[in-house]
């Protein structure tokens, strides 16, 4: 395996799609900006992208990929919820 396979494994794509998802709800900052901002509907989007994933890959995953996919979804999921919750106060 070349070190490029290593670093993009599904492992890394899920983390990295649930990293822009927070960013996105508003709770890390945009590395390339430093800022906070909210965009729920992009992050809703990116969830929604995981959970296509998730229905495309069943059966084709290891263990481990799929628990990080099911525990990473579940996070987000409730994450976006209070977000949503939130927004207007």
């Amino acid at each position: 395996m070349s070190k490029d396979e290593a670093l993009m494994d599904f492992s890394n794509i899920i983390l990295s799609y649930g990293m822009n998802v927070t960013i996105h709800l508003g709770l890390t900052p945009d590395p390339s900006s430093g800022q906070i901002s909210k965009d729920l509907n992009r992050a809703k989007d990116l969830i929604d992208i995981l959970e296509v994933l998730k229905t495309k890959t069943t059966g084709n995953l290891t263990t481990d990929e799929e628990k990080i996919l099911d525990e990473t979804l579940a996070n987000l999921k409730l994450l976006y919820v209070k977000a949503l919750e939130t927004k207007d106060e």
